[in-house]
C-alpha cells in the first residue's frame, strides 16, 4: 500500500484518535487494514463497537468493507484491549508473523466466541448487515460497480500529500 494514500484512508475511517495514531505508526498493521487495498476492498466507513461476554474488559471494534472481487461484505475486528486505547490487536485472515498486534481471525473466535458469539460475523451478506450500515453498503456496492465498469486510477503522491494538510484543518 502506498503510505501517502494509506494515510489519508486511515485519517478518513470512524476510528479514535489513538487507533488512528497506531494504525499510522505501524505499517504492518497498516498494510494488513483491508481498507487500504483500494483494488479489492471498499471501505464502508462504519464501525461497529461490542463487548463479548467472555471477555468484556475488551472492547471489539467491528469495521466493514465490501469485497469487489467476492461480491460480498467482510468484517474483521480491531480489539482495544482493555478498553484503554493503549493497546490494538487486529484479528484478520492473514496474521503476521513478526507483529503481535496482527493475529489470526480464528484466535479471535476462540477469544472472544467460543461458538457463542459473533458466528458468522466475518463474512456477511446485505441483510446481515446493521440496518444503519445498509445505506453505505449499497453505495459500496455501486461504486464497487462503477470501479469494475471503469477501472480504479489512482493518484499520484504529489496529489495525495496536498490533501494531508487540508485534513489535518479539519481534525482528521
Amino acid at each position: 500500500m502506498d503510505s501517502v494514500l494509506g494515510k489519508i484512508i486511515v485519517r478518513m475511517q470512524p476510528y479514535s484518535p489513538e487507533l488512528k495514531e497506531k494504525i499510522l505508526n505501524d505499517p504492518d498493521f497498516m498494510e494488513a487494514l483491508k481498507i487500504n487495498h483500494l483494488e479489492r476492498f471498499i471501505s464502508l466507513g462504519a464501525i461497529v463497537t461490542s463487548y463479548s461476554p467472555l471477555k468484556p474488559e475488551d472492547e471489539i471494534i467491528g469495521f466493514y468493507t465490501y469485497d469487489l472481487k467476492l461480491n460480498k461484505f467482510k468484517q474483521d475486528f480491531i480489539v482495544n484491549v482493555k478498553k484503554q486505547d493503549k493497546e490494538f490487536i487486529l484479528y484478520t485472515r492473514f496474521p503476521s508473523k513478526n507483529n503481535k498486534s496482527i493475529r489470526d481471525i480464528n484466535e479471535f473466535y476462540k477469544i472472544y466466541s467460543q461458538g457463542k458469539h459473533y458466528i458468522n460475523s466475518h463474512h456477511l451478506s446485505f441483510n446481515d448487515l446493521p440496518d444503519e450500515i445498509k445505506p453505505r453498503a449499497q453505495k459500496a456496492i455501486d461504486l464497487a460497480n462503477k470501479i469494475k465498469l471503469y477501472g480504479l486510477e489512482k493518484p499520484t503522491d504529489k496529489k495525495l500529500e496536498k490533501i494531508i494538510p487540508e485534513l489535518q484543518k479539519i481534525g482528521l
